[in-house]
């Protein structure tokens, strides 16, 4: 993954999940972390409401600018907030030598087995729900799912680092409620399990 020239990420969930927000933050630390020269986070625009399914797109480029904000149709990373919205094309649609984050109770098996998955595609997964919820970081009721991802994203992608994803966070959100999602992130790298 770290010799490609442009890296392409497509994010995947519901309407309210933070999305767009999360796409956002991983654009900004990327940018941040110097190995990237371009990037952009944009979402998929359509009738989007709280809980429809939604994507987000990001795309970070090493020596160019990049022109293109076309929709993603090969992501080299896929990001799933909530694997219901999950299909087979989705899946199909990874990069060979893609990697697969998804947050989720199951192990990266079940994923490797009911989506076929080639040997060559990196599995990473967490129950960042779970930890959301047992960390009270909630709105509605519903466990934020948009900053803890980020953790998974950043052992798969070394470029992201911890350090990068904590500014933006502080910079954004102020030092209580940043800090607070960073601790999540930190929770979320250490708990990912890599397949």
């Amino acid at each position: 993954m770290s010799d490609l020239e442009l890296i392409k990420i497509v994010l995947l969930g519901r309407g309210g999940m933070g999305i767009v927000t999360a796409c956002e933050i991983i654009a900004e630390a990327a940018y941040l972390s110097g190995s990237f020269i371009d990037v952009h986070a944009y979402p998929s625009f359509g009738a989007e409401r709280r809980g429809a399914p939604v994507q987000a797109y990001v795309k970070l480029s090493r020596h160019e600018k990049v022109y293109d904000r076309a929709q993603i149709e090969k992501p080299d990373i896929l990001i799933v907030f909530d694997d219901s919205v999950l299909t087979q094309e989705d899946v199909s649609s990874l990069e060979d030598q893609g990697i697969f984050i998804v947050n989720s109770d199951k192990n990266p098996e079940y994923f490797v087995e009911k989506f076929n998955l080639n040997s060559k595609i990196r599995v990473i997964v967490a129950n960042i729900s779970n930890l959301s919820l047992e960390k009270n970081l909630t709105i509605d009721g519903n466990p934020v799912i948009n900053t803890p991802i980020l953790g998974l994203l950043s052992k798969a992608l070394p470029e992201l680092q911890l350090k990068n994803l904590k500014d933006v966070l502080l910079n954004r959100m102020g030092e209580q409620l940043g800090s607070i999602n960073f601790d999540l992130i930190e929770q979320g790298f250490k708990m990912a399990k890599l397949l």
